[in-house]
């Protein structure tokens, strides 16, 4: 007989992987969402850092940019869900999760910018446009208890 209180619980906020796959109209949310923040994020980065013809830029990098911080944020939040399904965790947003799962999104959205996205670029703009998107646009959302939303 399981305890209610020995039950593993995946929650997690915002982003939860399994909440995509049991409700797929979250997909709704969570897609458009994290297109127009990488969008915004992409948008006052070319203005900052000065780039000329920002509607050609934006248009030939903004698909990779999306893409890959989607993967990123997938696979931070898997490493979550596996840590939670290993009984690592009981509510699945312990600090300890849920700083490693960021940290790990951050640097694969770093990552996946520097090597794919921007690799055509010169080395200096490469670094500040994916620093930018690792630190902007991670998954900080992951931080939040699902205390907060959930009642126990």
């Amino acid at each position: 007989m399981i305890n209610k209180d020995d039950e593993i619980k995946f929650h997690n906020v915002l982003f939860p992987v399994w909440m995509l796959s049991m409700f797929p109209p979250a997909w709704l949310i969570v897609v458009p969402g994290n297109f127009i923040i990488d969008s915004l994020v992409f948008i006052i980065s070319l203005a900052l850092l000065k780039i000329s013809d920002k509607k050609q830029f934006y248009k030939k990098h903004i698909l990779k940019i999306f893409l890959f911080g989607m993967l990123a944020d997938i696979i931070g939040a898997v490493f979550m869900l596996v840590m939670t399904a290993l009984e690592f965790a009981r509510m699945g947003d312990e600090p300890y999760m849920t700083v490693p799962s960021l940290i790990i999104s951050a640097l694969l959205i770093f990552v996946f910018n520097y090597f794919f996205t921007f690799k055509k670029l010169d080395k200096i703009l490469r670094m500040k446009l994916s620093v930018i998107f690792a630190v902007v646009t991670a998954p900080y959302t992951f931080l939040i208890p699902s205390a907060w939303l959930y009642s126990k």
